[in-house]
């Protein structure tokens, strides 16, 4: 069994308390420590707050939105560097450019990174198509050099991962990115890998398990999961913090993400969505711990 290091980010980008920032602590409270066999970092100051939009950027709660990469950069990228593999309980998908440069930082150097973001959403907004400003809407767009110039200048000298070495895995969102002009896969040169909800259906999971890792683990790469718990059907996880119809349900999960999970090329792990305060009788987050010791055993 691999061994994480639990690393809490209670982060939201709307800039509002509540929300997807009580997660690291519902978590652990249902028990997905022990049942992941992890240790435990100190949990990180990513807390997001200020409900104005900024103009020149177009993120609400820039402030805060650039304290938390710093600080996941420079947590992680020691984390990394000292051969831990972090999990980052999040939080909203605004973790993900500042763990992904933390992750590119404590790589050895000549080892690629690459990327496998597993969720509803494409999230390839920028300042001036997402239509609520929050960092989630634009998290890969900024980890790969396109979304506001104020964030991905914390990230560094270049983006943190190439585009073909992106995965993006169960979204289902396209037409409705598309006809608010956001970025699509197919607007990036090479083309980000495009694994959507009907690629799972019409293959099967597994499938587009080998598929993605053959894409992302090859010699001399590394891969950082991003998971979205909002990758999920409404129906089964009514504690995401976007709900929508018609994603995946429980029997895909493990098909599908434990190849990536137990892939020696693995260096972190993130999730994020849970909105503990939607989760009846904490019905959401007992399954997440009964997946994830699935996954890591």
């Amino acid at each position: 069994m691999k061994r994480f290091t639990f690393a809490g980010a209670p982060a939201n980008s709307s800039g509002k308390p509540g929300g997807t920032e009580h997660a690291p602590d519902a978590l652990r409270d249902v028990g997905l420590m022990a049942a992941m066999n992890s240790g435990h970092a100190k949990d990180l100051d990513t807390l997001m707050r200020g409900a104005r939009r900024d103009q020149a950027s177009g993120l609400v709660a820039l402030e805060g939105v650039i304290e938390a990469t710093l600080v996941l950069r420079r947590r992680l990228g020691q984390l990394i560097e000292d051969d831990q593999m972090p999990f980052v309980a999040g939080g909203c998908n605004a973790v993900l450019p500042g763990a992904m440069a933390g992750a590119r930082d404590g790589l050895a150097r000549g080892t690629a990174l690459g990327l496998v973001s597993v969720s509803g959403h494409m999230d390839l907004y920028d300042g001036d198509t997402s239509p609520d400003g929050h960092g989630a809407s634009m998290a890969l767009a900024t980890t790969l050099g396109r979304g506001p110039r104020a964030w991905g200048a914390l990230l560094g000298d270049r983006a943190p991962v190439k585009p073909e070495d992106v995965a993006m895995v169960g979204f289902r969102d396209r037409e409705e990115a598309d006809r608010a002009d956001a970025l699509m896969p197919e607007d990036f040169q090479p083309h980000l890998g495009a694994y959507d909800l009907d690629h799972i259906r019409s293959v099967g999971a597994a499938a587009t398990a080998r598929a993605v890792l053959g894409r992302v683990a090859g010699p001399g790469t590394k891969f950082w999961l991003h998971i979205n718990v909002d990758v999920f059907d409404e129906m089964v996880f009514p504690a995401a913090n976007h709900l929508m119809p018609g994603g995946l349900d429980w029997d895909d999960a493990a098909p599908l993400l434990r190849p990536l999970v137990t892939s020696p090329a693995l260096i972190g792990l993130s999730l994020c969505g849970y909105v503990p305060s939607r989760d009846e009788g904490s019905s959401c987050g007992l399954h997440l711990v009964d997946l994830f010791r699935t996954l890591c055993s």
